[in-house]
């Protein structure tokens, strides 16, 4: 039985082909560190999410700066590709 079986995995396993790398899509990052800042600064001014607004500014050294607005004021925040974010300030 096991003489059967080694020959058919063995083949099964050449059949698969390699996982390619992963790259995010650029979009779909800048979505998520958006997200990311939207939801931290709504946390921070103790409103819902759908009251903050996020933009998405630039990107430098993997970091991107995020601009949040709740009502008229402004939060920018910095957020790294993880969409974690790092910092927010009050320009």
């Amino acid at each position: 039985m096991r003489a059967t079986l080694a020959p058919l995995l063995l083949i099964t396993i050449a059949a698969c082909d390699p996982v390619p790398d992963q790259v995010p899509d650029p979009a779909d990052l800048r979505s998520r560190q958006e997200a990311a800042c939207t939801a931290t600064i709504a946390a921070h001014v103790r409103r819902p999410t759908s009251e903050v607004s996020s933009r998405w500014l630039f990107e430098a050294d993997g970091v991107a700066r995020v601009e949040a607005r709740d009502s008229d004021r402004v939060h920018i925040c910095e957020v790294n590709a993880a969409g974690q974010v790092l910092r927010y300030i009050h320009p």
